[in-house]
């Protein structure tokens, strides 16, 4: 992970957008948050909120009231959201932060200092916890998931789903019409663009040691996650994705077959 300096780079001018996809529980409270946490940053920005109306409408009023409201379809993918407001935005350095994430607004002048300095097309916050560690079990899937993606692209892949990340705006319109899908995560967007060859950085991101009590929603993303992986590598590095796919699938088969034979030697599978 690249070292950066601490100071933030109040000359680049970011646009801040927040997609909500669904109702958050004390939404209000963590923009509240946010918006002094973008003020304190001494960084010309704005803030646009894409979310779906009317539910998350005084959330977003209460916590944000400067900011800019677009609306998207119930049920919207991350990409679409992210699209709905790019299109309206003004600079040139585009942030992307997640309802869940809003604890770090803080840490986007590192970003932007990161993105300036590398000359990079994005970088990405990885959440490491290393003063609020993380529990195990939250720990696993997106490790997996990172290993998976960095296996079958032949590249480094680091928490493919982070919902903070600050990228070009040119990099968003270039590809767009991928991004437009319904399904699109957060990690499609690291994917189209290690495999176009543009320059990613990451960033060390502590972990919220508010969010301990939220349910872990990555495994219900874990479908599209895998299917964005697969898709991409097949297209990008056919062999290598092919070679992950038969080791992971005689993996899975083993593992079955280690199951049954627990079963039959613990006497569960009568007739055997």
């Amino acid at each position: 992970m690249a070292e950066v300096s601490q100071a933030p780079d109040a000359a680049v001018p970011v646009s801040v957008i927040i997609p909500v996809l669904k109702e958050e529980p004390g939404l209000a409270q963590s923009l509240e948050q946010a918006a002094a946490a973008f003020t304190a940053s001494e960084i010309t920005h704005e803030v646009i909120v894409a979310a779906a109306e009317p539910s998350s409408a005084p959330a977003v009023a209460a916590g944000l009231p400067s900011a800019r409201f677009v609306t998207h379809a119930n049920g919207a993918s991350w990409g679409s959201a992210i699209l709905a407001a790019g299109a309206q935005a003004q600079h040139d350095a585009v942030c992307a932060i997640g309802a869940d994430t809003l604890y770090a607004a803080a840490e986007i002048p590192r970003l932007v200092r990161a993105l300036v300095e590398n000359d990079a097309a994005m970088v990405v916050g990885v959440r490491i916890g290393k003063r609020q560690p993380i529990p195990a079990p939250r720990r696993f899937l997106p490790w997996f998931i990172d290993m998976l993606a960095s296996d079958a692209l032949g590249m480094p892949a680091l928490d493919l789903n982070s919902s903070l990340r600050l990228f070009r705006r040119a990099a968003l319109c270039a590809h767009a019409d991928r991004l437009s899908a319904r399904a699109a995560p957060p990690a499609l967007l690291s994917l189209i663009l290690l495999t176009a060859g543009a320059r990613v950085m990451y960033m060390p991101l502590d972990e919220n040691p508010l969010g301990r009590g939220q349910a872990f929603r990555g495994l219900g993303e874990t479908p599209r996650l895998l299917s964005s992986i697969i898709s991409t590598g097949l297209t990008h590095a056919r062999l290598r994705t092919v070679s992950l796919i038969v080791r992971m699938t005689l993996m899975l088969l083993m593992m079955l077959a280690m199951g049954v034979m627990m079963l039959w030697m613990l006497g569960a599978l009568p007739g055997f």
